[in-house]
């Protein structure tokens, strides 16, 4: 288009020349030479036969010029000078001065030519039949041989101007007809039509000005014509060009298809006001209300409209094109209130103000006092200036929008995309790609989806190979074709989608496509998200009616509208978030996710969600993989990193969730707090103290003190089991536990492959079912009173390992072990031993008589294999080399030792035996609490101060107030008694000793040796049971 458009104006600009052309050749042709010798007045009719002979020579070379009977070819006068011919058949002055050539015609041969050939270039031809009329300032004397300088004259009637075609089969010929022109010294004019051809392009106007330029340097006699300045039609401009088949839209394609190509339409060229021909500026105005047109908008048809319409033109870069001219067309502008470009073919429309078209290079500039405005089939777009060279094959190319704006796609598929921009977008070659930027409040958002915002934008891409660079049926870039390397947002960014909220100082995306995906067929549009009516995409999605072929239809792009609600959201923070998107046919996803810097990612429920509980993860960076996959797995480091949520709080130094292992692990010290349900599900071993385990409780909204566990060394949970490694310590109020390593079996399984896990009723919440401690255990438990706050209790339990069974009540623990318990009492045996943490706080003993103040008892049991016991049933049970001792204490810290060298003190009772159980009776009514029974087997030895006791078995019962010493039937009960030291001692020996305490009873049975008299009138001594 623009080779032929500026061949075009080129010959339009040489045919309003030629009447200043014709000004500038005839009269040095019409004006005799200087006679030296002056006496010569006629001619011989010798020279009259040369001149008539030189004449037909020069006829011969333009004689093809002329058609049969035309007066050129009838003895015309001929001149010659260089390439050009003066004809012409009467020649006389006026009585005013002017001289008069009728008729007259004018041949410009090509250059350096003295003859017309179709081969050798253009050639022109003016003719005026009715001939020329010049006056000169002075009266024009030829025989004298002054001439004065030229000041107007007229080129009366019809004046053709004809141009052979520039090379042979060009089809380039030229035709201009107008009539009576008037010459003033340096203008040309007339108000007549103006009609003109060039090759099958026509054109007219009316009132032709023509301004000419003075000769530097002029004499002041004869022409003093430098050239031609500007050449104006005034009105009524009408051009018809054909061979235009690309269009008038800068940079568009011709409409159609490779089955049927675009028809060659003529563009019509009409305004209201002139059109200018700045010949020594090189441009072509057009002005009031300007229209270039080709064919029919509806049936695919380009127009611009403007108020102005400017042609630059130039000389071009290569000489492949310079026959006609030397010129083309080097830059289009318009401006207008508004200028709007449309095509039809295309279904481009663009609003501007003001637009700029560099021919060579494609450029489009496009501004003005309002926004400007391009609409396409799925493309939106409105900036306050635009600035945009295409690239190759119509590609990307360079672009850059100044000012705020904002752009709306649509694809064939949906969803919409909305990009807005406060200071400019930029697009721009990088490598061997593109980048997209956008500065000030830059924002982008998706139909349904969601939208992210930031300071500024920066998208890198390519072009997928193989795509089409336009998309079909429009001549803007394919943005399907378009495929995303990187993404970077910087500033205060946020991301604002339907499950998702973040923000962050800057953001960085890079994009992978999927290899295996991308050379599968395209997939069926997805269907709609979990929770998402399939109405919401049903319009979006739906077949469009029929369009007509090759011609798709344009319609507005929907407004963007925000994400659905959803029952939960996760809200992320940090400084820093870096991701990598799979692009795929029909999806992307998201499989490298990472946040750094004060991070902080946030469950919230929505406030009708049905489970309003959700999580609060904070540290220093997470990495998330796979996060929409089945085996996600995520890392969250901090100092510490922290997980919360109203089930668990979770901190340490690396955590690690893996989905797909169902896992959680945490590497470093850290410590989990979670709710103490039920007791936590660790009970208690308040055996004799008549303490009952507590039973787990029903209601979810029971509140109890939280159980915290920490440790040292990892933690790892695989949906069931949580085992903690390494100087783990846990406790709920007064009570606390120090192991080597702790295990937690839950009664219900997690399993994290499932997005939300189902809330289990409230009869069987989950909860901690099993503990097993290891590698070292000590257990330490502080019973505090409810009134005062003083201390009723300090129990304390060493164990190598530890296992409790929460749902059957089993505990066992393996020695060497040691039991201590501190109480206040009254003496009497205080067995009481030490609640698990998260048991409850065993009840203070019954308050003392004001008369009465208690003391402090101490019991210590020590064992080698171990104990087992059932907390349901209440029992429990040491074994291998247990010792026992129990007695008064002066202060808590006090303890007693069985193996003191200074003995037992007063009032301190021991009992060693390979056996030891300790156990409750069921409720008896009447009774306060349970009874406590206990037995001792296996060498059974019971020390005191000033008695000693053997027996094989040894039992107690506090319902019964008994005490009983039995023999094993090969050896018998023995019962030592010395009142001081170095006293005499007295011995009892039976196969059964009975004891009541409280009414202090004695009765043998099987009895082998009595010494009653030493035994104090039958009596024994008052032994702190």
């Amino acid at each position: 288009m623009e080779q032929r458009l500026g061949r075009t104006v080129r010959v339009f600009l040489v045919v309003l020349a030629t009447a200043g052309l014709y000004r500038l050749a005839i009269v040095p042709w019409v004006e005799p030479r200087y006679r030296e010798a002056a006496g010569v007045a006629e001619l011989t009719p010798e020279q009259a036969a040369a001149i008539r002979a030189r004449a037909d020579r020069r006829l011969d070379a333009v004689r093809e010029l002329f058609p049969p009977g035309s007066w050129e070819l009838d003895q015309p006068i001929i001149l010659e000078s260089r390439g050009m011919r003066l004809m012409f058949k009467q020649y006389h002055s006026l009585p005013d001065g002017r001289v008069n050539l009728v008729p007259c015609t004018l041949v410009v041969l090509p250059d350096d030519q003295r003859q017309a050939t179709d081969e050798a270039g253009r050639t022109l031809v003016m003719r005026a039949p009715q001939g020329a009329v010049l006056e000169f300032a002075e009266p024009l004397d030829l025989r004298a041989g002054r001439l004065s300088r030229l000041v107007g004259g007229s080129l009366r009637g019809q004046v053709t101007v004809r141009g052979t075609p520039s090379a042979a089969g060009a089809g380039d010929d030229i035709e201009v007809v107008t009539r009576d022109l008037e010459l003033d010294e340096y203008e040309i004019r007339t108000n007549e039509r103006v009609e003109f051809r060039y090759g099958r392009s026509i054109g007219r106007g009316r009132g032709l000005v023509a301004m000419l330029l003075p000769q530097p340097g002029g004499s002041g006699q004869g022409p003093n014509i430098g050239g031609v300045d500007t050449v104006q039609l005034e009105r009524e401009v009408e051009l018809r060009l054909e061979g235009m088949a690309a269009g008038v839209l800068p940079g568009a394609a011709p409409a159609g298809t490779a089955e049927e190509p675009a028809a060659e339409l003529p563009v019509h060229v009409t305004c209201a006001g002139s059109l200018t021909t700045n010949l020594s500026a090189n441009i072509i105005t057009l002005e009031d209300a300007v229209e270039v047109k080709r064919g029919e908008l509806e049936q695919g048809g380009d127009q611009l409209t403007c108020d102005v319409l400017a042609i630059i033109l130039g000389e071009p870069d290569a000489p492949a094109d310079t026959s006609d001219g030397g010129l083309q067309v080097v830059e289009i502008q318009a401006s207008g209130a508004p200028t709007i470009v449309r095509s039809g073919g295309n279904n481009v429309e663009v609003r501007t103000g003001r637009l700029g078209y560099e021919v060579q290079t494609r450029r489009i500039r496009l501004d003005g006092d309002d926004p400007v405005a391009v609409t396409a089939i799925g493309l939106e777009l409105e900036t306050a200036s635009l600035d945009y060279t295409p690239g190759a094959d119509g590609g990307p190319g360079s672009l850059l929008a100044a000012g705020p704006g904002w752009l709306r796609a649509l694809g064939q598929r949906p969803p919409a995309v909305e990009t807005r921009w406060q200071k400019s977008l930029r697009v721009r070659p990088d490598g061997s790609g593109h980048v997209a930027s956008l500065t000030g409040q830059a924002e982008v958002a998706v139909d349904l989806q969601g939208r992210l915002t930031g300071a500024e934008m920066h998208l890198w891409f390519s072009q997928r190979p193989g795509a089409a660079a336009t998309a079909r049926g429009t001549g803007v870039p394919n943005m399907a074709a378009l495929q995303p390397q990187r993404l970077l947002v910087r500033g205060v960014v946020e991301v604002d989608a339907a499950e998702v909220a973040a923000r962050t100082d800057r953001m960085e995306l890079w994009f992978k496509p999927d290899q295996a995906k991308a050379s599968e067929p395209s997939a069926a549009p997805p269907a709609p998200a979990a929770g998402k009516p399939a109405a919401a995409v049903a319009t979006a999605a739906s077949p469009q009616p029929p369009q007509p072929r090759g011609r798709p239809q344009r319609r507005p792009i929907p407004a963007i509208r925000p994400p659905l609600p959803v029952d939960r959201k996760l809200l992320a923070s940090g400084d820093l978030i870096r991701g990598q998107v799979l692009l795929a046919a029909g999806q992307h996803n998201l499989e490298e996710l990472s946040l750094e810097g004060q991070v902080q990612l946030i469950e919230q429920p929505a406030a009708n969600a049905a489970d309003a509980d959700g999580f609060d993860i904070r540290g220093d960076q997470l990495q998330i993989t796979r996060p929409t996959r089945f085996d996600a797995r995520a890392i969250i480091s901090g100092r510490p990193a922290e997980v919360r949520s109203s089930r668990l709080n979770l901190e340490g130094p690396l955590i690690e969730f893996d989905r797909g292992r169902n896992r959680v692990a945490v590497d470093g010290g850290g410590r989990l707090t979670v709710p103490a349900a039920g007791g936590a599900g660790l009970g208690d071993l308040g055996l004799i103290s008549g303490r009952a385990p507590r039973q787990p409780v029903p209601s979810a909204a029971a509140s109890n003190e939280p159980l915290a566990i920490t440790w040292q060394g990892r933690m790892d949970f695989d949906g069931q089991t949580a085992r903690f490694v390494d100087r783990v310590e846990t406790g709920t109020g007064g009570t606390e536990l120090k192991a080597g390593s702790l295990d937690c079996v839950f009664s219900q399984p997690i399993d994290f492959s499932r997005q939300r896990q189902p809330q289990p009723p409230a009869q069987t919440q989950n909860d901690i079912a099993r503990i097993a401690c290891g590698n070292g255990v000590r257990i330490i438990s502080r019973t505090q009173a409810d009134d005062d706050g003083l201390l009723v209790s300090h129990e304390q339990l060493f164990v190598r390992d530890l296992f409790f069974d929460r749902l059957t009540g089993d505990v066992r623990g393996t020695g060497p072990g040691r039991l201590t318990s501190t109480r206040r009492g009254d003496g009497s045996l205080p067995l009481g031993t030490p609640a698990l943490p998260g048991g409850p706080t065993p009840p203070p003993p019954a308050a003392a008589t004001p008369e009465k103040k208690p003391g402090l008892t101490y019991l210590g049991v020590d064992f080698q294999r171990g104990f087992t016991g059932n907390l349901t049933r209440r029992q429990m049970e040491f074994q291998q080399r247990v010792e026992t001792i129990w007695g008064p204490v002066p202060t808590w810290e006090d303890s007693l030792d069985l193996h003191s060298p200074n003995g037992l003190a007063e009032g301190v009772v021991a009992v060693t035996s390979d056996v030891l159980g300790v156990g409750q009776t069921p409720p008896v009514p009447g009774q306060p609490r349970r009874a406590i029974e206990l037995s001792a087997g296996g060498n059974v030895l019971v020390e005191g101060s000033g008695f000693t006791a053997r027996s094989a078995r040894l039992s107690y019962s506090e319902l019964k107030d008994l005490l009983v010493f039995e023999g094993d039937g090969r050896t018998d009960a023995q019962l030592y008694r010395q009142e001081r030291i170095g006293g005499p001692t007295s011995t009892a020996s039976a196969g059964k000793i009975l004891y009541w305490r409280q009414h202090n009873r004695v009765d043998v049975q099987d009895a082998r040796y009595l010494d009653f008299d030493q035994l104090g009138g039958g009596s024994l001594p008052n032994a702190p049971f």
